[in-house]
């Protein structure tokens, strides 16, 4: 199984970008798909961004989690708190990009 993690990039310089994936987490990526720009909604595996997504997919994404979340809220999940945090975090920074 392979894991993709979304994040915002932040800068771009030839076939390197800055991604913030949030929580103050920022790593240097290789580009692997064409015309990432700063500001960019991505997904990044095993170091390389292989897919790019719009604010509304991008969001749509943390939707579907903060509905797992309230799923496992009811089972008084420790995970549930996990993703609360996360949907926080993306919250963040969406509101700092505008």
């Amino acid at each position: 199984m392979c894991l993709g993690v979304y994040g915002k990039v932040l800068r771009v310089d030839g076939e390197l970008a800055v991604v913030d994936f949030g929580g103050g987490l920022t790593k240097d990526v290789l580009v692997g798909v064409e015309d990432v720009r700063e500001e960019d909604y991505v997904v990044v595996h095993a170091g390389v961004i292989v897919s790019r997504l719009s604010e509304k997919d991008f969001t749509a994404v943390f939707d579907f989690i903060e509905e797992a979340a309230k799923h496992l809220a009811q089972s008084k999940s420790e995970a549930a708190t996990y993703l609360a945090q996360i949907r926080s975090r993306l919250e963040e920074n969406l509101s700092t990009s505008k």
